[in-house]
């Protein structure tokens, strides 16, 4: 059984509007699990928000695995304050809702996930904030400069071959120059937002965590 809050929390420019799910009992701190996930979600400015249907996705999916869960809306989304800000700001929002989580609970392993623009702001703070791993979906790497943009932690990358937003070929091209190759999942079928491809989704997410 899951324990889910909805909740403020401080941010670089006012408050952040978050989902946090803990599984069992959150009134027993012996049953808070160590095993964390924080989830950015799609563009601002096009309607993303931690509602996203492959955000949630995302998010039972680990819920599953017994992980808690920490998803976000970036500044001025929902009910967090602020204005959007390039994808500048919003790195610094990722990185006050996980500087929150480890203050408040008790983290032994940070998994950081994304979603499209989502996956941009993990990667670009990925080695700042020290995460264990990631699970990038469908990076815009056509729309933002990924240039020498590689983790050193173990890593996962999830692409449709239908992307009508991202060009996946290009996503391929830009992963596999890495030092350290991802684990890449490719859906030939999938879309941009995979449109019922999100059972093959979440039995990804499950089978490589």
């Amino acid at each position: 059984m899951h324990s889910k809050s909805s909740r403020r929390i401080p941010g670089a420019v006012g408050e952040l509007e978050v989902r946090m799910t803990r599984p069992g009992d959150s009134s027993s701190f012996s049953d808070q699990p160590k095993r964390w996930v924080v989830l950015s979600h799609p563009h601002p400015q096009f309607g993303g928000t931690m509602n996203n249907k492959v955000v949630a996705t995302l998010e039972k999916a680990f819920q599953s695995l017994e992980y808690g869960t920490l998803a976000y809306n970036f500044r001025g989304v929902g009910g967090s304050e602020g204005e959007y800000d390039g994808g500048e700001g919003e790195q610094m929002d990722l990185a006050a809702a996980v500087h929150w989580l480890r203050e408040t609970t008790e983290v032994d392993e940070l998994v950081l996930a994304g979603f499209s623009f989502g996956s941009y702001v993990v990667l670009k703070q990925a080695e700042a904030l020290k995460a264990d791993a990631l699970c990038t979906v469908a990076p815009p790497v056509s729309m933002y400069d990924f240039t020498g943009l590689y983790p050193t932690m173990p890593w996962v990358l999830i692409q449709g071959g239908q992307d009508e937003v991202i060009d996946s070929v290009e996503v391929l091209q830009w992963a596999i120059k890495a030092d350290s190759v991802p684990d890449i999942f490719w859906r030939a079928q999938a879309s941009h937002f995979f449109h019922r491809q999100l059972v093959w989704l979440k039995n990804i997410v499950t089978a490589v965590y």
